[in-house]
């Protein structure tokens, strides 16, 4: 199993922004097996700076405050608000099995904000 940690969790089916997580990843498999608060240093885990999201679809980034939704693709954006949104696909079900960690690169957390260089990798 491996652990990664990050200064926000986003759970996009819950809309949920948390502060300081880590994230366990099955290495198999690439399931999230759990997420809990950071507390304290637990060995093994890597920092990650920015924003880990855990999404049941591959995330992709809009950099438009109204973005439109894509198939098969959850589209995250940040609204007028400064708070991080998403659109799940259509026809959504929120019954699957697998839930994925995604990392976003070149994430501002201070301004809560895309770069046009932010990219989304899979944490496995």
């Amino acid at each position: 199993m491996k652990k990664f940690a990050s200064h926000r969790l986003y759970i996009p089916h819950l809309d949920l922004l948390l502060k300081n997580h880590v994230v366990e990843v099955a290495e198999v498999k690439g399931e999230v097996v759990g997420y809990y608060p950071f507390t304290e240093e637990i060995p093994y885990t890597e920092w990650l700076n920015g924003i880990i999201v855990l999404s049941y679809y591959k995330p992709i980034i809009s950099l438009d405050p109204v973005p439109n939704s894509a198939d098969n693709s959850l589209v995250l954006y940040i609204g007028q608000d400064k708070k991080i949104r998403s659109v799940i696909p259509h026809g959504a079900n929120m019954t699957f099995p697998t839930l994925k960690a995604y990392y976003v690169t070149m994430f501002n957390v201070s301004e809560m904000s895309f770069s046009p260089d932010s990219r989304i990798l899979e944490l496995v």
